[in-house]
């Protein structure tokens, strides 16, 4: 038994050794399934490219890297599809979190919208995945060597032919770079950028052509980001947008959203957009408007009426202003001279 195992063994040693060197020497080239999912990590196919044979599955993007070092996790813009392979994907690492099933290529996963019904799309998104497909009859494995495993994962770099598409990487003055660091760190970190993160990611964006989201996903992978607690920032964000707590499906859902990536920032601009907060703008903007022109505080009827003219039909501030001011209170109370 023990001879057997040994054996064994060194069989297998054997194929993989001749295996790499076979795939080195055909230039990165080696025998992948028709059926098999790749993942780019720029819309319409393009930029790097991360291939997944059919019976493979990534529990975490986290464990494969692109060229410049960053991880696949939150890395992938389109998905082709090849031969009857499909993909699931996740927005959460271990297969949790929301699901996609794609079956047919996706040019821009912008385009494809979350099921959290705020407006997200799947861009950029993705954490873990996985590619079925059906069973292949392949042809037996010559006599001196191991048949490859089935669920092989490949790093391949992106396609040649057609000459492979040059991302143009954004240049900034100090003045841009200096701005989009401190929003971001606002965003991530909710406070202001210190000296030495100023200048090291300054460094990143003027010199080695960082974008603005590389920027925040560095930011969302350190230490100090990684020690906020979702809930207490999900609270913050409540308190400053709609001025209470959170309840418990607003802090659920957001939750949700901050482990698929959501910073600081975006939990903000998502509650400003919501319907609770408009209707907060639109009280303050009918009460300053009648304290103004008016010199007194809104009536039942007049807020209600105002409040659904600018809910309903997007009035502004300034026709509000010439509704009050053409009305027989406001002339009465500024007589013409």
């Amino acid at each position: 038994m023990e001879r057997n195992s040994s054996s064994f063994i060194l069989r297998l040693s054997a194929w993989l050794t001749l295996s790499l060197a076979g795939y080195a020497l055909a230039g990165g080239q080696t025998n992948i399934s028709p059926d098999r999912v790749t993942f780019f990590s720029e819309p319409n196919f393009r930029g790097e490219a991360l291939t997944v044979e059919a019976g493979a599955s990534i529990e975490t993007l986290d464990r494969y890297t692109r060229s410049d070092k960053q991880p696949w996790t939150f890395g992938i813009s389109s998905v082709r599809i090849e031969g009857a392979a499909r993909a699931t994907v996740f927005t959460a690492p271990g297969f949790g979190g929301e699901r996609l099933e794609i079956a047919a290529s996706i040019p821009d996963l912008y385009t494809a919208t979350r099921s959290t019904e705020n407006g997200s799309t799947w861009d950029r998104c993705i954490v873990s995945l996985a590619v079925t497909g059906p069973q292949r009859v392949s042809a037996p494995p010559p006599p001196d060597r191991l048949a490859p495993p089935p669920t092989t994962v490949y790093v391949v770099p992106a396609p040649t032919r057609p000459p492979p598409v040059v991302v143009m990487r954004p240049r900034y003055d100090q003045r841009t770079a200096d701005a989009l660091i401190q929003q971001a760190f606002r965003e991530v970190l909710g406070r202001a950028a210190d000296p030495d993160g100023l200048r090291h990611y300054r460094e990143l964006l003027m010199r080695e052509g960082w974008t603005d989201r590389q920027l925040i996903e560095d930011l969302q992978r350190s230490k100090e980001a990684r020690s906020i607690s979702p809930d207490d920032a999900i609270t913050r964000a409540y308190r400053e947008v709609l001025g209470r707590d959170p309840d418990q499906n607003g802090l659920n859902h957001y939750r949700q959203l901050w482990r698929a990536g959501w910073t600081q920032g975006q939990i903000r601009d998502d509650l400003r957009r919501s319907t609770e907060s408009r209707g907060n703008t639109s009280r303050s903007t009918i009460t300053k408007v009648y304290r103004e022109l008016l010199g007194r505080e809104p009536d039942t009827e007049g807020y209600a009426t105002y409040e659904r003219l600018m809910r309903e039909k997007g009035m502004s501030e300034r026709e509000l202003r010439n509704i009050i001011m053409s009305g027989d209170e406001y002339r009465q109370s500024h007589p013409r001279r």
